[in-house]
Order: structure tokens, then sequence, then C-alpha cells
């Protein structure tokens, strides 16, 4: 099992985020991005894998007083079973599967409501140096392809 990151909200937000800054700054961490009106913001070193929600209001209906984990899935197939299975099991819809575009690109996930309140989320990032990684084989192959006809053409 893999945490991909993990997070929890507070009352007061920009003291927290101020504290978190200073300190995490101390492990070689700092602050990766913010979500749009201050909602929240994510610390890492490459990736944000610590997140601080802005609780806000705590009586908004959205606004859960559990911490959130994100579980790092394979496939987005595992991601959809994740689902499927948290539900039949007893837990409450926080989000069904599906792309998060305010993430990032590629981000898939869902994301659950467990039994004690705490929001629960299997996510799969697209692998981009994968995709990077598969054009660069195509375009290898295409040049050698274009080299061995002009060097055929050439001598026959």
């Amino acid at each position: 099992m893999s945490i991909d990151h993990f997070s929890f909200n507070s009352n007061d937000y920009h003291k927290t985020v101020s504290f978190y800054e200073a300190v995490l700054a101390t492990l070689g961490n700092k602050k990766l991005i913010t979500i749009e009106g201050d909602k929240a913001v994510g610390f890492g070193q490459r990736f944000p894998t610590f997140w601080i929600g802005n609780r806000g209001d705590a009586n908004e209906e959205k606004c859960h007083v559990g911490v959130h984990i994100g579980f790092a899935a394979k496939s987005r197939r595992q991601v959809d079973d994740f689902y499927q299975t948290a539900l039949k099991h007893g837990a409450k819809d926080n989000g069904p599967p599906g792309f998060r575009p305010l993430y990032h690109r590629f981000y898939y996930a869902a994301f659950v409501i467990d039994p004690h309140g705490n929001n629960i989320e299997a996510v799969n990032h697209f692998d981009w140096r994968a995709y990077v990684g598969c054009r660069t084989i195509i375009l290898t192959c295409s040049i050698l392809s274009i080299g061995i006809g002009l060097l055929i053409k050439k001598f026959f």
C-alpha cells in the first residue's frame, strides 16, 4: 500500500499555513501549490504530498472533520474498484471516479467518506514519462525508417 498524499482542515487556515511553511522548510519542503481562493495549499519537495484545507465555516455541508488520505492506485480501474467496493461496505460518496483537472491534467481519482468521517481517496496519476517515452520511440523509429529508406535508395 502506498500513500500518495494526506491532509487535514484548519479553522485558522492562514496561521496554520504560515506555521507549516516555516516548519516544513527545515525538512526541505516548500509550498508547491495553492488552490484558488485559498481553499487548500500543498507542500512537498517535488510533488505536493501534504495538504492543508481551509475549513472556513465549520457548518458548511461539504466540510469534513476527519483527515484526508489519498492512496496511490496503479490504474484507473483500481480507482473505479476502490470506489465501488467502498460504497458497498458503507462509505458515502464524496466524488465519483473521474478526472480532476484542478490538480493536474491526468489526475484520476475517486473520493468517499469512511464510516468514521474520514475523506478517503484513490488516485492514479497518468505517468507522463511513459507517454513521452512512447512518443520518443515512435519518433526514433520514424527517423530510422527514413534513414534506412534513403540508404537503400542510394545504394540500390
